[in-house]
């Protein structure tokens, strides 16, 4: 049993060559693996392996699953640089499917057992077959696409939302309230939405919540205060939020889907997510090349711990 789980983990058995301060030192594939793997990380892999519809095949039958453990799946075999790296199971989708429309063979996902990222990986397997009329590339999509917590994830991205991004089995992006983003109403609650979540502080009026209601869906206002001392509201409603990014769906978005959602966001994975194996949330607003820096996302994370 344990020569063919060896087998699995390395089974070229060619020497890894990695880079260590511009030093290339060759190390052994099975004992850097076995040594570089993040046991923490294993939970979250396996529960994403196991919600597949081909996971029997994958982890049975033809074990393909387990190249996981490999340090292979995680860095390169030419110089032993890490592989391109998704901060979420939704981005590494995404360009998966973009790489197998280009390429005409199937790549998938899977979660990182040595880093806190997700990878593709290019099969063998052709795009699946056409059928009712659509070309591979739109069957893949709503096969592989659809499974993503059952949102059709290139509906979604080819309504050209401004700074829509998808997180956490849902989406962020500017505000659907404005009457120049009616056009994408339909789309999305065809593609899978079921939940706005507003994060408008200064929003009072009534006509977002009624346009939810108008194509039946939820709304939930959870007001992020930035730059300010945080409201009590915000952390006694903190698990409410939780709850229903956890069921994916949903469109969460202050004005412009930037700042305020980063800083919910980051709210959501430093005091939930991050113990439960989630990769934190890429950072869309707070950045350097955007001429800014992160510290009101920690001045929110500091004032949620004195509340």
């Amino acid at each position: 049993m344990m020569a063919n789980f060896m087998a699995i983990i390395d089974r070229s058995y060619y020497p890894l060559i990695i880079n260590i301060k511009d030093k290339k030192v060759r190390m052994n594939p099975v004992l850097t693996s076995l040594k570089e793997i993040k046991p923490r990380y294993i939970g979250l892999w396996l529960k994403d392996q196991l919600s597949r519809p081909d996971w029997f095949s994958n982890m049975v039958v033809e074990r393909s699953a387990w190249g996981a453990f490999s340090i292979y799946a995680h860095a390169r075999r030419s110089d032993g640089k890490a592989k391109a790296a998704y901060t979420t199971k939704m981005d590494a989708e995404g360009s998966a499917l973009k790489m197998s429309k280009k390429y005409g063979v199937r790549f998938v996902t899977y979660k990182c057992l040595f880093c806190d990222g997700w990878h593709v990986s290019k099969t063998s397997d052709p795009m699946p077959a056409s059928v009712e009329g659509k070309t591979p590339a739109e069957e893949y999509s709503a096969t592989e696409v659809n499974s993503l917590r059952g949102m059709d994830m290139e509906k979604v991205l080819s309504q050209n939302i401004p700074d829509l991004a998808p997180v956490y089995g849902g989406l962020r992006g500017r505000t659907l309230s404005s009457a120049r983003q009616y056009y994408a109403w339909r789309p999305l609650v065809d593609a899978g939405l079921r939940q706005i979540i507003d994060l408008r502080a200064d929003y009072k009026s009534d006509a977002y919540r009624k346009r939810c209601e108008e194509f039946g869906i939820s709304y939930y206002h959870y007001p992020v205060v930035r730059g300010g001392k945080l409201e009590n509201e915000m952390a006694d409603h903190f698990p409410e939020l939780c709850a229903l990014i956890d069921k994916g769906h949903f469109y969460i978005a202050c004005a412009h889907g930037l700042h305020r959602t980063d800083i919910a966001l980051c709210l959501y994975w430093v005091f939930y997510a991050a113990d439960k194996g989630i990769a934190p949330p890429p950072i869309r607003g707070y950045r350097e090349d955007k001429g800014l820096d992160t510290h009101k996302i920690m001045r929110a994370l500091n004032e949620m711990t004195s509340i």
